[in-house]
């Protein structure tokens, strides 16, 4: 393979993989459905870089890609709210292209960033589409999503035996080995996004699986060590962000939920009594004070640039390159290499800077308003689903006022995903209508509205 390295290698035989797959499917296979099993099935490996460089691709924006252009095969539905959500995607692409003209120099950042915007949305809509085709696909995507978290228990497990440098990533994230504590990522970077992601994964567990009336036992043994594994990350904001949208189930949940979140709580307390001094979350080299302090300068420079860029910002993914020539000392030392920062310690701050007040706020409701919908169905149908994946966004967006975590291309589909599960949901409970209707009902109502 002539130098490349390993995870190099395993993104290049996973994207091989994705090729032979789909010249091998059969014809009846509904490959649309396929290329979403996939992504979903290769997750850890889909961030990692096939080839490499300015310009680079990883395994997702090549799968993407390559399906769209070659095997994709369009479905015409009709969505509800549909043309709210695509005047918002039209506002997010006029924002970017506004900010890309009004930048004064731009970078192969900016067009990674397009490439990847793209890629995302490519997969966004196909996942729409098999939704509204089929609503018990949404049990399919759960199902692999809760693999994902599992998968990543798994190698957080084999990092305890054989050490963090067991990973995907070629370079170590500064955050991992620290004096007081070790805070693992499993086959993320960064601990913190890891954080963030086992708050979101968390809360799938909670999910019944289609034709189930009672949730295993297994299902709070996973959620319980995804919980573990959180105090393991350090990541405050991760943990901070489970808090948040667990108190959502116990407030707005029924008395079931009330039973488990007080036997949860019990477990976790016991644990952390007990075990305090091996979780990481609790061994942090810097108090609260002490990142609040440190970010909050950043947070100052940040609001400036926007204060300059108001409307469009100063183009996606251009932070890095903008702070490089208006705010140089936002760097951090690696190995004796300067490095500027790609975004302002703060998510929310980020997408402010590089898409201005219009494609923030866009983007911003793009994620509200079906949480939003979400939570009124919530309280119209009691279906327990639509409140957990409210809290599941609800956990991430606690965690992304720290840090940037769409960066990492596996956050942004697991986000993406829950957000088109929100979207489409609805379509669960109108084809029990219809079939209602019909005198030929495909499950019973009972089951379909289980909380």
């Amino acid at each position: 393979m002539g130098g490349l390295s390993i995870p190099q290698i395993l993104g290049i035989l996973t994207f091989l993989a994705f090729f032979v797959l789909m010249f091998t499917a059969k014809k009846a296979v509904d490959k649309n459905r396929l290329f979403i099993q996939y992504i979903l099935l290769a997750y850890p490996l889909i961030a990692i870089y096939v080839i490499p460089g300015a310009l680079g691709l990883n395994t997702f924006h090549l799968t993407n890609y390559l399906f769209y252009f070659f095997f994709h095969k369009g479905k015409r539905h009709e969505l509800k709210h549909g043309k709210l959500y695509l005047f918002l995607f039209g506002t997010i692409v006029l924002a970017g292209v506004m900010g890309c003209f009004g930048a004064a120099t731009l970078t192969a950042d900016t067009t990674r960033a397009i490439i990847e915007f793209f890629a995302t949305f490519i997969y966004a809509k196909i996942l729409v589409d098999e939704c509204i085709d089929d609503p018990h696909f949404f049990y399919e995507v759960i199902k692999w999503l809760k693999i994902t978290v599992l998968v990543s228990l798994v190698f957080l497990a084999i990092q305890f035996v054989v050490g963090v440098n067991f990973s995907l990533s070629k370079t170590q994230n500064p955050n991992v080995l620290q004096e007081v504590a070790t805070r693992y990522p499993s086959f993320f970077q960064d601990p913190q996004k890891y954080a963030q992601f086992l708050a979101a994964g968390s809360f799938l567990f909670l999910m019944k699986e289609w034709n189930t009336f009672k949730l295993p036992v297994k299902n709070y043994i996973f959620l319980v060590l995804t919980l573990v594994a959180i105090l393991y990350t350090g990541g405050r904001g991760g943990f901070g962000g489970w808090v948040l949208g667990f108190s959502l189930i116990v407030i707005f949940g029924n008395a079931m939920y009330k039973i488990y979140a007080v036997l949860i709580g019990g477990v976790m307390f016991t644990l952390i009594y007990n075990f305090s001094d091996s979780f990481a979350v609790f061994n942090r080299t810097d108090k609260v004070s002490d990142s609040y302090e440190f970010r909050f300068g950043i947070w100052k420079d940040a609001y400036g640039i926007f204060l300059d860029n108001p409307l469009f910002g100063i183009a996606p993914g251009n932070y890095a390159n903008y702070v490089s020539v208006h705010n140089p000392d936002q760097f951090w030392m690696f190995d004796n290499e300067v490095t500027y920062y790609d975004h302002p310690e703060s998510g929310y701050l980020k997408l402010l800077t590089e898409y201005g007040g219009v494609g923030f706020v866009a983007i911003i409701l793009f994620i509200l308003l079906p949480m939003i919908f979400s939570l009124i169905n919530y309280l119209k149908i009691r279906d327990t689903t639509f409140l957990l994946m409210v809290s599941s966004i609800l956990s991430w967006m606690v965690g992304f006022y720290t840090v940037y975590s769409l960066g990492d291309i596996r956050i942004q589909v697991l986000i993406v995903t829950i957000i088109c599960l929100l979207i489409t949901n609805y379509k669960r409970f109108e084809e029990v209508d219809e079939e209602e209707d019909e005198d030929e009902p495909l499950i019973e109502p009972e089951q379909a509205y289980a909380h």
